[in-house]
């Protein structure tokens, strides 16, 4: 049977997280019609035949070098078969039940291309998962502290919605690509992810082009996926900053 969900996971020594992200997906499959598809980005250690091992019902693409997060995903989604894609970073825990509202919201309503959840940290707080298009003044107040110092200010912490709370918002610029649900015609018709961008910002900029498009992003707050950080990127902090920063 042909799944309706196609989950794409990127992983770059990420075993702790995916012995977590991958029974909840497991779990995720006696509600919906859901093949999962992991690309290990050359991690170098027993990620691969572990996942083979224990988790055989999962599809393994092993690349021989990282070539970045968002190649990963492109590659990823070349494998997909289903008419919706789950792009999920591998420290994500899906619950059924929100999956299920993050498919339905994206179908009941042919204007959006993608959809996203509210993630939730260990602790159970809500992340600031998505906002508005980034301008140099914005980026400034995000990279230099103003936005941190001022999260709810209009003018420092535009950049979020911090003037707004979470649970108000709806239609956005651009939502996380932690974890976000992509209709599968907007992506062919949108196109791929950019590959020139190793990491980070790859989702905004293919938000960007969806809305130029026509299309629309929406957060959907009912639906709640914990996340639980930057554990793939952690390991080169640098490198990913000023990756984030270009």
């Amino acid at each position: 049977m042909r799944p309706r969900v196609s989950a794409v996971i990127v992983s770059y020594r990420s075993r702790e997280a995916l012995a977590q992200c991958l029974p909840s997906l497991a779990a995720c499959r006696e509600q919906v019609a859901l093949e999962v598809i992991v690309v290990d980005n050359a991690s170098g250690d027993d990620t691969v035949p572990w996942i083979r091992a224990q988790h055989p019902w999962v599809h393994v693409i092993e690349n021989a070098e990282n070539e970045g997060y968002a190649c990963g995903v492109d590659r990823g989604v070349e494998h997909a078969t289903g008419s919706v894609l789950l792009v999920l970073n591998p420290d994500c825990v899906v619950p059924g039940h929100s999956l299920e509202r993050l498919v339905g919201a994206l179908e009941a309503d042919s204007r959006l291309a993608a959809v996203a959840p509210a993630l939730l940290d260990d602790t159970g707080r809500v992340a600031r998962s998505c906002g508005r298009f980034p301008t140099l003044w914005s980026l400034v107040c995000d990279h230099l502290g103003p936005a941190r110092l001022l999260p709810n200010s209009a003018l420092f912490g535009s950049y979020k919605y911090g003037e707004r709370p979470m649970e108000s918002l709806r239609d956005v610029d651009w939502a996380s690509g932690a974890a976000l649900l992509i209709r599968r015609s907007a992506w062919d018709k949108v196109g791929e992810l950019d590959r020139n961008i190793f990491m980070y910002m790859e989702e905004v900029e293919w938000c960007r082009r969806a809305v130029a498009c026509g299309y629309a992003v929406r957060y959907v707050p009912e639906a709640r996926f914990v996340h639980y950080g930057q554990r793939s990127s952690s390991q080169v902090p640098t490198r990913t900053y000023l990756h984030n920063l270009r």
